[in-house]
């Protein structure tokens, strides 16, 4: 295993370690695994496409609590769904938990008004790492690499955050990272990343207002700001000139849901993939990605605890 599957491990373990996921998990398992085949690898991707039928499977009510923990559950089907497509490629897509993001990434992506530092709601993050040894190597093989840092720690376990803060130190301006908002409401939540996609793709500021600090900061060419909603609105139709469709037809990584693309309203959370990852996916095919790799979803990547 490298470092990029552990730290994808590490992501849907952490995601399975929240609450409202599990408790969901049993009834949404079912109806995620009668929609797959592993000889089929289409079945996987277009997953996408039925992602916010089965999240709303288990819908509740709508006070406060249930909202909350409606979003995390969300956030959670979101990162499983967009990993298990990924599995064996230099993209992984990581919750926004400070045991997992680089300290070098969450430099960057620290905005700063006067003194006071902010981060996006961002959700998820989504990182691609090069296609250099260090990240494609075993890690028991890290140490041909890295000779400062030792690989593991006396407990065993993976020496991780040194480790990924050295290596994102080093290759920072190789990775192109995705900031991935996921909100279950749409027309109450457009506006946020609508306003910190502009602040990220703005090149100058009034008042004290930076990106990025300890030298760090993002490059536009390899950052981009997504949005994935479900969405649980009920009432009027998402239209092209609905207001919150409008705030964020120009996210600079787009505008998705878990249902099949309504042109001019939102894609699909699977073409999300293609439109920023692949320059993590060799051969730049998610489908014969996933099905180069599916085959081991019982073995080596049995912790999406599903079987096929």
């Amino acid at each position: 295993m490298n470092i990029i599957e552990h730290i994808r491990k590490e992501s849907i373990q952490s995601v399975f370690a929240m609450g409202k996921f599990s408790n969901s998990w049993p009834a949404w398992r079912p109806l995620i695994i009668d929609q797959l085949n592993i000889s089929n690898p289409s079945t996987i991707f277009d997953l996408g496409d039925n992602l916010s039928s089965i999240f709303k499977s288990t819908a509740s009510g709508r006070d406060q609590s249930d909202v909350s923990g409606g979003g995390y559950s969300w956030e959670g089907l979101v990162c499983w769904y967009l990993n298990l497509c990924l599995i064996g490629t230099r993209t992984v897509v990581i919750k926004s938990l400070k045991s997992l993001v680089p300290n070098p990434i969450s430099d960057a992506i620290t905005v700063t008004y006067d003194n006071f530092n902010s981060n996006t709601e961002s959700d998820l993050i989504a990182l691609t790492f090069p296609n250099v040894p260090e990240f494609t190597c075993d890690i028991s093989d890290l140490n041909n690499y890295i000779t400062d840092i030792p690989i593991y720690k006396r407990s065993g376990n993976v020496n991780y955050n040194k480790i990924i803060d050295y290596l994102t130190d080093t290759y920072f301006n190789s990775i192109n990272i995705c900031v991935i908002q996921c909100k279950t409401n749409w027309k109450d939540n457009a506006q946020i990343p609508m306003l910190w996609d502009m602040i990220y793709s703005g090149q100058s500021f009034a008042r004290g207002i930076s990106v990025g600090i300890n030298g760090y900061s993002i490059s536009p060419q390899r950052f981009t700001y997504a949005f994935v909603t479900v969405p649980s609105n009920s009432g009027d139709p998402f239209t092209p000139t609905t207001t919150c469709v409008q705030r964020v037809r120009n996210l600079s990584g787009g505008n998705y849901w878990g249902f099949p693309t309504s042109p001019n309203v939102a894609k699909s959370i699977k073409e999300i993939i293609t439109t920023n990852f692949l320059a993590g996916i060799d051969g730049g095919s998610v489908r014969n990605s996933i099905r180069d790799n599916i085959p081991n979803i019982n073995t080596v990547y049995n912790y999406f605890d599903i079987t096929l």
